[in-house]
């Protein structure tokens, strides 16, 4: 069980914000955990690739979750 550096509780509002604009980070949610997706072309994850698990169509998707950073969790 990892642990997050902040049990940061995000709302839809606010990830929405979280959009890659200008210095902004990019956040994404997946599975109700928060992910920085700023780098993940970096790590060697593509857009598609990220879509796919969004989607539940990833065979790769814990190796891809694995690569990123948690930031928090979506707000109920």
């Amino acid at each position: 069980e990892e642990q997050l550096m902040a049990e940061k509780k995000f709302t839809r509002d606010e990830l929405a914000k979280y959009n890659g604009d200008g210095e902004k980070p990019h956040y994404m949610a997946i599975d109700g955990l928060v992910y920085d997706i700023t780098d993940a072309p970096k790590k060697g994850i593509s857009i598609k690739e990220l879509m796919e698990v969004v989607f539940g169509r990833s065979k790769e998707k814990d190796e891809i979750l694995k690569k990123l950073t948690v930031v928090g969790k979506l707000a109920d």
